[in-house]
């Protein structure tokens, strides 16, 4: 059942009856949520700026403003509305000291006036530091991917029905399992060591005040025999410690030795299924039979609920 609701200024309307094509579109850590759909105009004209309210079989599936409106000479208006996250693309200047991913996302809420949900503790102290003309959500990405790199730990930034939230993905598992003989029809496998495929980490960290720099290497010579030379570099933070260097080394090492697998799933729809969410997958014919990690979802609500999903293994 479909629960469409626009706020025009004072006003409120239902349009869920005038309501002809919903897309709801999602991919972790990139940004905004995506609501497209299309309305029969009748009275009602809708302007930027307004609010949206769309519930499915009484799920909460988007709440957000009005960013664009398209039409042409029939009836049927197409709009597109975006999450809270749209307004963190701003730039800004922000000094780091004492700042997790966690603090940097309610620092974000709180300057631009978003509704907070759940906030989990990320646990890892960034180097004291500026970032410079970043916007908002890269630096909180950033931080997630330092968080990461440093405690093994990754989260996901996402709006969940008007309020922002920051989880642990760990904490997102599913009952649920998608392939042969459940829910899905069709899939797409992919094996690769094009992309994101490392097999020698080489960090720098450069103190230029002091004129010295410190490297830090780790590799694998069993995977450089079978797949060649492939190296990964970053310039690190020299407020980072040698230990701290060294173990994010290791952790890179185990993050991007190995060749990188991405299946694309069409299936029926699963309002469970968001961003950074994880399931089971089984297919018999790639020999998958892996827990899941959603990358990417599009859902389509009409005429029948599916989703068009990209997963990392």
């Amino acid at each position: 059942m479909i629960n469409f609701i626009i706020k025009t200024g004072d006003k409120v309307y239902d349009i869920s009856e005038l309501v002809t094509k919903i897309s709801f579109q999602e991919t972790l850590n990139e940004g905004c949520s995506k609501l497209e759909f299309t309305y029969i105009k009748k009275e009602l004209d809708i302007k930027n700026g307004s609010i949206v309210r769309f519930i499915y079989n009484s799920v909460g599936i988007f709440q957000g403003r009005v960013f664009k409106i398209s039409r042409g000479r029939d009836q049927e208006i197409s709009v597109t509305a975006y999450d809270q996250l749209r307004y963190c693309k701003a730039k800004d200047t922000l000094f780091l000291k004492e700042d997790t991913a966690s603090t940097l996302t309610h620092k974000m809420c709180n300057y631009f006036h978003l509704t907070k949900g759940t906030i989990a503790e990320a646990g890892f102290v960034l180097p004291v530091g500026v970032q410079e003309d970043k916007t908002w959500l890269d630096i909180i990405y950033s931080a997630i991917s330092d968080t990461l790199k440093a405690k093994g730990k990754w989260y996901v930034l996402r709006d969940e029905f008007g309020k922002i939230t920051l989880r642990e993905i760990g904490d997102l598992k599913l009952n649920l399992i998608l392939g042969d003989a459940s829910l899905c029809y069709d899939y797409k496998y992919e094996k690769s060591i094009d992309d994101e495929f490392y097999n020698m980490i080489k960090l720098v960290t450069v103190d230029e005040e002091a004129k010295k720099s410190n490297v830090e290497v780790v590799k694998d010579d069993k995977s450089i025999y079978t797949y060649g030379f492939l190296q990964y570099f970053e310039k690190v933070d020299k407020n980072y410690s040698s230990a701290q260097v060294k173990k994010m080394a290791d952790s890179l090492l185990g993050l991007y030795n190995r060749e990188a697998e991405s299946v694309s799933l069409e299936c029926l729809g699963n309002t469970k299924i968001r961003v950074g969410t994880s399931f089971d997958g089984y297919i018999k014919d790639i020999g998958l039979n892996k827990r899941l990690i959603v990358k990417s979802v599009t859902h389509q609500f009409l005429p029948h609920h599916t989703m068009s999903l990209e997963v990392m293994i």
